[in-house]
């Protein structure tokens, strides 16, 4: 049972989702208290669930066909569509219920003389509901796949603008970074990451994906990546590694996020180069590269937030990764590479 729910509700995944508002109001309101911290995450946990459900509902004739999506409740026939589509969409009320009664109750007014309950805050978190149900829907079918990609990202980075809203504060150049980051983390998660994943059975299904459209193919020998694609990754990665270390440097107090930061981007960098050199598997570079990206924007913001904040989404981002096994099994790929080494 337990199993069951870790993977209808993707909770491997949960720290990606979780950490998005938090680090928007840590970008404005740095000393958010515990009340409005915890309803944050609790608005984040909503959304993760109606964005993973709705998705799995959506994507369900494609996911029968998929090897890594044999044990899901839904492609078992444990959970009838009908019934993820209800729990899916009563996540919406759900979040905005958070939203009224947990986040922004009793908050005080902000610099623009509105109270953090009003618009746009609860603008974004209705966009976000509705770009990510767009995606969930249109994802595999658009022509130009990396438009929905990019429909995908907006919807995770109104997350970060809504927890910047709940402040009352206009939104500042941090925040915009954050936003910034996630759309290009988006483009690379969505485009690169899981199109190889799922290359060879999208093909067969007829799915539009990045990685298809750019011309990796799966062949007798192996996977084979296209220059399109290795030049739009790479675009994608040095956006990803230059914003988190130019917004670091242009923070007030910013000494430990510039170390905290630049230690991600020399630990990326190292598993590119570990990476090209060959002798890994893809899932284990992957992961590890995962986990860089998601915690680039963590390491920038974390250091300059109050102590709720700051703890609640350190736990947020940590925990779902220590209950992952493919954290493990990447983890024991490095650890062999250094002993080889030594």
């Amino acid at each position: 049972m337990h199993l069951n729910l870790y993977r209808f509700f993707r909770f491997s995944a949960f720290g990606a989702t979780a950490a998005l508002p938090l680090l928007g109001a840590g970008s404005a309101e740095p000393l958010l208290d515990t009340r409005r911290t915890l309803g944050l995450l609790g608005v984040a946990a909503a959304f993760h669930a109606f964005a993973y459900v709705h998705n799995d509902v959506c994507d369900l004739e494609v996911d029968r066909t998929q090897p890594l999506r044999a044990d899901y409740p839904l492609v078992r026939g444990d959970v009838s569509p009908q019934a993820a589509l209800a729990v899916a969409l009563g996540c919406v009320p759900v979040a905005f219920a958070l939203d009224r009664w947990v986040v922004c109750r009793d908050a005080p007014v902000g610099r623009l003389d509105t109270p953090p309950d009003a618009p746009p805050g609860r603008l974004y978190l209705a966009s976000a509901f509705a770009l990510m149900a767009t995606y969930n829907r249109w994802g595999k079918v658009c022509p130009f796949p990396p438009l929905t990609d990019l429909v995908q990202g907006a919807g995770w980075a109104l997350l970060i603008a809504y927890g910047a809203a709940t402040s009352g504060q206009p939104m500042n150049r941090l925040t915009q970074t954050l936003v910034a980051y996630e759309l290009l983390l988006i483009l690379m998660v969505n485009g690169v990451h899981g199109s190889l994943r799922d290359l060879g059975n999208d093909r067969a299904r007829g799915a539009r994906t990045t990685a298809i459209m750019l011309g990796a193919e799966e062949t007798p020998d192996g996977l084979r990546v296209g220059p399109g694609l290795i030049a739009y990754a790479a675009a994608l990665q040095s956006a990803l590694l230059g914003l988190p270390l130019w917004a670091a440097r242009e923070l007030p107090d910013n000494r430990a996020p510039i170390a905290g930061v630049g230690a991600i981007v020399s630990l990326t960098a190292a598993l590119l180069a570990a990476a090209g050199r060959g002798g890994a598997r893809p899932a284990d570079v992957g992961m590890l590269h995962l986990i860089l990206l998601l915690s680039a924007p963590v390491a920038l913001v974390a250091p300059g937030m109050g102590r709720p904040l700051h703890v609640v989404t350190l736990l947020a981002h940590i925990l779902p990764l220590l209950a992952n096994g493919m954290t493990y099994d990447a983890l024991r790929w490095v650890i062999a590479c250094g002993e080889a080494g030594e």
